[in-house]
């Protein structure tokens, strides 16, 4: 009985060894992490809810690729990469559900944010030991903001992962393997044009690493040739299908175009808010001010909650090492950072333009949590607690930025009843988000296409008018006759002051004609639509006049 028993106990001894031993395992640690992170992404994933804003359009495209089995012909989306992958998925399932298509694309990109722990994982462990990966990665995968984003089901988490994978594979001593990270450097290049950019410094640096190599000239028209070959099969089917490549055009006819028309030669674009305008003011000025002023500002808050800690420290340690690798992770800032001063200095006001260099945050922090962990001598419980710390952070400013999912599903619904009763109304708010994916909804599995003058934008039967630049109701119908504008949607709280008194007084608008109110229809929240009789309004007020 006692050799049962002591044989029972070796047993247990060896197990409770084994789990110990497995425990402290990097791989296992970023294992949990990973799945902590997914769990967070599902935790406040909009279930019930379409996607929105961008989304839409990827989705469209996605949509009518799987519908045809090719790209759209004379649809010129930009940055069509991520679409096109989408599509594949789209194949496999019923075209008839709407909504779990929605919720595909969604989960696609909440999977491949997690996916991405794992090159952030080996790109931090080429600065430092692989625990203080762990943070780094734990850094990445559990940072609010890329959570956020994950959900969304737009183009960052596929642009992430292949760009961080590029650059780690770029800093292997292996030239085999350098080679390897133009294969994805051209694959995240077709994700969002902008990653066409990293294509100069990574040549350059490779030709600095490997300047004695008698073959260097070879080499370098290899790496050009395997970029040029992984991205010719899409941009030529781009091209085929639209005329343009997608990726140099949009940078030379896009970018560098309206910096050159709009910003330098001084022409105004009539459809942006701060170059619209015949100015004398200097242009050029007031693109750098903005840039450099939203840059400044949008860089400081991404640092919030996660990174702020640790980057002062952080930034001195990876200076001290000055190598390959820390011109590397400087130009693959520097260059990432051109699009986002291109955006900020247009107005754009979004901080996911510096989501990319959140890899290199990751890899100042890391250095900052060794140096920290190293002086204190007490390793583990620095990084449990740590993490831990990550965790809380995240969780509170998610938390912060939840939203009201009562509140969106009624603007959702509403949008769709909204959709079948009009024709053009303004912008009235939040849930306005919903009127083009709500239109999809109720023409489903017919997508609205861009017409073939435009090549662009999709055909939307519902017009959106903006009455920002309107004093007045009058003139706000007055002048968006001709635009479109059918009905007047209003809310309790509305954005502009005459809408408000609509709300309050609608008895002093004999021709606006209540055709719905969201409240009649079971809804907490209200939403009153008003049909504008013009006949009625022309002679109210030539009456008045």
């Amino acid at each position: 009985m006692s050799d049962i028993y002591s044989k029972n106990k070796q047993e247990g001894n060896k197990k409770s060894n084994y789990v110990f031993k497995l425990i402290k395992k990097p791989i296992f640690f970023l294992f949990i992490i990973g799945i902590i992170g997914l769990i967070i992404r599902l935790y406040y994933f909009p279930f019930d809810l379409p996607i929105t804003h961008d989304s839409v359009e990827y989705f469209s495209y996605a949509v009518v690729t799987s519908q045809q089995g090719h790209l759209p012909v004379d649809w010129g989306l930009t940055n069509n990469g991520w679409p096109i992958f989408v599509s594949f998925f789209f194949s496999i399932f019923e075209p008839q559900k709407f909504l779990e298509l929605t919720y595909l694309q969604r989960f696609l990109s909440i999977i491949i944010s997690v996916l991405t722990i794992i090159p952030v994982y080996l790109l931090c462990s080429r600065f430092v030991k692989k625990q203080f990966a762990v943070i780094g990665a734990a850094l990445f995968v559990l940072e609010p903001r890329i959570i956020i984003n994950s959900i969304l089901g737009i183009t960052e988490p596929a642009y992430l992962l292949l760009g961080i994978i590029s650059l780690f594979l770029f800093l292997s001593k292996r030239p085999t393997v350098i080679l390897i990270s133009f294969f994805t450097l051209a694959l995240f290049s077709t994700i969002r044009y902008e990653g066409f950019l990293l294509l100069f410094p990574f040549l350059i640096i490779f030709f600095i690493r490997f300047r004695k190599d008698k073959r260097i000239i070879q080499k370098i028209f290899l790496a050009i040739g395997i970029f040029c070959i992984t991205i010719a099969p899409i941009a030529f089917a781009t091209y085929e299908a639209t005329g343009e490549d997608g990726i140099i055009t949009p940078i030379l006819g896009g970018g560098i175009s309206y910096l050159l028309t709009h910003i330098i030669q001084g022409i105004p674009d009539y459809d942006d808010a701060i170059y619209g305008e015949d100015i004398e003011e200097e242009r050029v000025s007031t693109f750098v001010s903005l840039g450099t002023i939203n840059t400044i500002k949008y860089f400081g808050w991404v640092l919030i909650p996660t990174f702020l800690l640790f980057i002062p420290i952080g930034v001195i340690l990876l200076f001290q090492k000055r190598d390959y690798t820390t011109l590397t992770i400087i130009l693959f800032g520097v260059t990432m950072l051109i699009p986002a001063f291109y955006a900020y200095g247009r107005g754009i006001e979004e901080t996911r333009y510096l989501y990319i260099l959140f890899p290199i945050l990751c890899i100042i922090s890391s250095l900052t949590i060794k140096k920290i962990s190293e002086k204190f001598k007490k390793e583990n419980l620095i990084l449990i607690t740590i993490v831990i710390g990550i965790i809380l952070s995240s969780v509170i400013f998610l938390d912060h930025k939840k939203i009201d999912r009562e509140h969106e599903i009624e603007s959702y619904l509403i949008a769709k009843d909204i959709t079948s009763i009009v024709g053009g109304i303004n912008h009235y708010g939040s849930g306005g988000k919903y009127i083009h994916i709500a239109e999809i909804a109720n023409s489903w599995p017919i997508i609205p296409v861009p017409p073939q003058e435009e090549n662009y934008n999709q055909s939307w039967d519902i017009k959106k008018i903006s009455p920002g630049e309107y004093s007045s109701l009058k003139d706000y119908i007055k002048n968006s006759n001709e635009k479109g504008l059918t009905h007047i949607v209003i809310r309790e709280k509305n954005d502009v002051e005459f809408f408000n008194d609509i709300f309050y007084h609608e008895e002093k608008y004999p021709y606006l004609i209540k055709k719905y109110d969201s409240l009649d229809h079971g809804f907490n929240l209200q939403i009153i639509i008003y049909e504008i009789d013009y006949k009625i309004f022309q002679n109210f007020y030539n009456i008045m006049n």
